[in-house]
């Protein structure tokens, strides 16, 4: 029973304990490799959902203009298509400069070198160890230190939840069990979603207008067409003041 509350609060030790200074620094290169190739695939993914955003706003920005011109009734007054219209242009515009201004590819494939580059010091390190019998001169760890500092200052650093997702992964290294694992996988995974959640918003607003203009549902039409205002102010009650009538007629 106590070893099961235990696992359940994470009561033990929640990372592996290191015996020396060299252990250290290889367990610090672990999670930062670990850290960084995270980043990249985060990159990776908001590059290809900002590429497929931008595609998706321009395919409607196509076909708007495409559907007047075909002469099929649409339910949406033609000043209200044209407003969409700039809405997505200007939409399409701002995705395009995100892009280019953001660089996902080229910071994604700096952080996986660098992920790469610490790697191949973690196999240099361990063959440093085997050969003094695990035990590494101070000169020699002070080398590897600078390399290791020189490498990740060179590029840009991961952020809290590429972390997050390195715990997680790292089963060897960090024990966490329990409920905090079930926190911090949570949490990881909303702040992940909530990266996306403005472009899916976007296209969601895009496929229920063109629905609408097309006929296939009714979710915008009565507001972008003035009848639910105007069904409001017809039913709202009159705030008017009194006649000279009406008030000699009050107690």
């Amino acid at each position: 029973m106590n070893k099961f509350f235990s696992w359940l609060v994470a009561g033990g030790e929640r990372e592996r304990p290191m015996k020396d200074a060299t252990e250290k620094l290889q367990m610090s290169m672990r999670t930062t490799a670990k850290c960084r190739y995270n980043a990249s695939v985060r990159l990776q993914h908001q590059g290809k959902f900002s590429f497929f955003t931008t595609t998706v706003l321009s395919l409607g920005l196509v076909f708007i203009p495409l559907m007047q011109n075909a002469g099929v009734p649409l339910a949406f007054q033609a000043n209200v298509l044209n407003m969409m219209q700039i809405f997505l242009g200007v939409a399409v515009l701002v995705y395009s400069v995100v892009i280019g201004t953001a660089r996902y590819d080229m910071r994604a494939e700096q952080l996986t070198e660098c992920g790469d580059k610490l790697k191949e010091l973690i196999r240099s390190l361990d063959k440093e160890r085997e050969a003094g019998s695990g035990v590494v001169a101070p000169i020699k760890l002070a080398e590897f230190q600078r390399s290791y500092s020189d490498i990740v200052t060179d590029v840009e650093n991961h952020n809290r939840n590429d972390y997050r997702f390195a715990v997680l992964e790292m089963v060897n290294d960090y024990f966490i069990t329990g409920f905090p694992r079930f926190k911090m996988y949570w949490e990881a995974q909303i702040i992940w979603v909530f990266g996306f959640v403005l472009p899916i918003f976007l296209m969601l607003m895009e496929v229920v207008f063109i629905t609408d203009m097309i006929g296939a549902s009714e979710i915008l039409t009565p507001y972008l067409n003035g009848k639910a205002v105007a069904a409001k102010l017809i039913n709202k009650p009159s705030k008017t003041l009194p006649t000279a009538t009406e008030r000699k007629r009050w107690p």
